[in-house]
């Protein structure tokens, strides 16, 4: 098994690139995070991630992805996850809305996704923005939570019938609907759902969501070792992007993912 070194919570992580997924543990459980640019990319890593914890074993994760098409998207992702340092965690939409008020208020211009994973007393409940995501898988591979992204291919996936391959495949499924940097953002917050001993929690930007078929990730996650989780999305996402067939999903995009799993 490939040694990887082992991260000091709380950690913040942008602009960086990651050969190996990174440990960090916490006293609920165990994690591994990865980050990385898009093969041939001609810019830097725009996403950003942090691993906050607090009393009472609470615990954040949280992916943020600036926004290609606009300047300043890794600055905005930066920032976004940044901000959680000095969150208080009863009022985390309440420190994302700041966030992005004052964004709006400095007249910046760019913007990012974000999906922040709170884990509270044995709780978790996921606030995102866009289409960085989440998702709740236990040990027998039942989906316990997942989110929907904010862009109307996700929309017309969840709510219109649109089939999954086809939403992956569609021209337009870059394209978000909300996002943090704009005065008419939101947040969606989940309904709790009781962590039960097992249960793996993935939070990824699009990088890792456009590139499999969720039945692919769920498959991955219930391999018992989570380092052996890690390396295969690694190296399966790497794989679609640089040189696939047309039956599966492909797109080159920055990477970024935590998983983690609960243990009680």
């Amino acid at each position: 098994m490939i040694e990887t070194s082992v991260l000091t919570l709380p950690f913040f992580i942008f602009d960086e690139e990651f050969d190996v997924p990174r440990r960090f543990r916490h006293d609920t459980g165990e994690g591994f995070c990865f980050t990385r640019s898009k093969p041939d990319a001609d810019r830097n890593n725009q996403d950003a991630m942090a691993v906050v914890s607090g009393i009472d074993d609470a615990l954040v994760l949280a992916v943020a992805d600036g926004l290609g098409g606009l300047p300043n998207g890794a600055k905005v992702a930066r920032h976004a996850v940044e901000s959680l340092a000095s969150l208080t965690f009863a009022s985390l939409p309440e420190s994302i809305q700041s966030v992005n008020d004052a964004m709006v208020s400095d007249g910046c211009v760019g913007g990012c996704t974000l999906a922040a994973v709170e884990m509270v007393r044995g709780q978790v409940v996921v606030h995102h923005v866009g289409d960085a995501g989440a998702l709740v898988v236990s040990d027998a591979g039942a989906v316990r939570l997942k989110t929907v992204p904010h862009s109307p291919v996700g929309h017309a996936e969840a709510h219109e019938g649109l089939a999954e391959a086809a939403a992956l495949s569609h021209p337009q499924r870059h394209v978000v609907s909300n996002m943090m940097g704009d005065d008419r953002m939101w947040i969606e917050t989940s309904a709790p759902v009781t962590l039960q001993p097992g249960d793996t929690v993935v939070v990824a930007s699009d990088g890792l969501w456009d590139n499999f078929f969720r039945k692919e990730i769920v498959e991955m996650v219930v391999n018992d070792d989570l380092l052996a989780v890690s390396q295969a999305i690694v190296h399966q996402a790497t794989a679609r992007m640089t040189a696939t067939p047309a039956s599966v999903p492909a797109k080159k995009d920055d990477l970024s993912f935590i998983v983690f799993r609960f243990a009680g």
